[in-house]
């Protein structure tokens, strides 16, 4: 299983301390009665300011805020359509040996790296901003495809790629967007002093122990929430 999580904190600076002066965190929560409990107003500024998702874009407005999107791996070479047991019906259905199955988004085996960050990684970053938790697990057996999902190729990370190409995964395009969609908030806002702090941390989950990739000396870790 491969996975990240984006958090959201904004913080605002005081002029006059050296300290944030507030730093904010969203939850939803359902409302029972909507008769009696006016809609919730985020006090986050941005929630309201940023611009729409275009509308082919996956949309989240559903009742769940969890999301399954399957993507269907190409056939081997020699291989051809007929003797593929899986069958896409529709944008969210396929049937497996003439059982059908339903799910929010398939995505065809012709489906591009470019295809798979339109339809999870913008709404994620999107989603971000405005405030809520978001995170991104990639489920399926050994040969997949989930590390060239989510990260690309075996040389997608290597230092000489400066730049996200073609075969570029779902994370690093995540982070790519993240930083550009920073840049344009802390631009229009700059009147409001507003900022933005990023932490990233890179772990490995193996036979229930927890390795830091990026200190590789650091073993059989423990996962604790930091408050924002």
């Amino acid at each position: 299983m491969k996975n990240f999580t984006l958090r959201n904190a904004i913080t605002r600076n005081n002029p006059s301390s050296s300290k944030p002066k507030s730093t904010l965190k969203h939850k939803l929560a359902p409302s029972k009665d909507k008769e009696n409990n006016p809609p919730f107003k985020s006090p986050n500024p941005l929630k309201r300011k940023l611009p729409p998702l275009p509308e082919d874009t996956f949309s989240t407005s559903s009742d769940s805020g969890v999301k399954v999107i399957v993507r269907l791996k190409p056939l081997c070479n020699g291989k051809d359509e007929g003797d593929s047991v899986i069958k896409k019906i529709s944008t969210n259905s396929l049937s497996i040996n003439s059982h059908s199955f339903s799910f929010d988004s398939i995505l065809h085996a012709d489906a591009t790296q470019i295809d798979v960050f339109e339809l999870v990684g913008v709404p994620l970053v999107e989603n971000c901003l405005a405030g809520f938790n978001s995170s991104v697990f990639a489920y399926g057996q050994t040969g997949s495809g989930k590390t060239y999902t989510m990260w690309g190729p075996p040389n997608a990370l290597a230092v000489e790629n400066s730049t996200i190409d073609q075969q570029g995964g779902l994370a690093p395009r995540v982070f790519e967007r993240l930083f550009a969609r920073l840049n344009e908030e802390q631009t229009k806002h700059s009147d409001n002093q507003l900022m933005y702090q990023c932490h990233c941390s890179f772990l490995e989950i193996y036979n229930e122990h927890i390795t830091d990739l990026l200190d590789p000396n650091k073993r059989n870790l423990q996962v604790k929430s930091k408050p924002l």
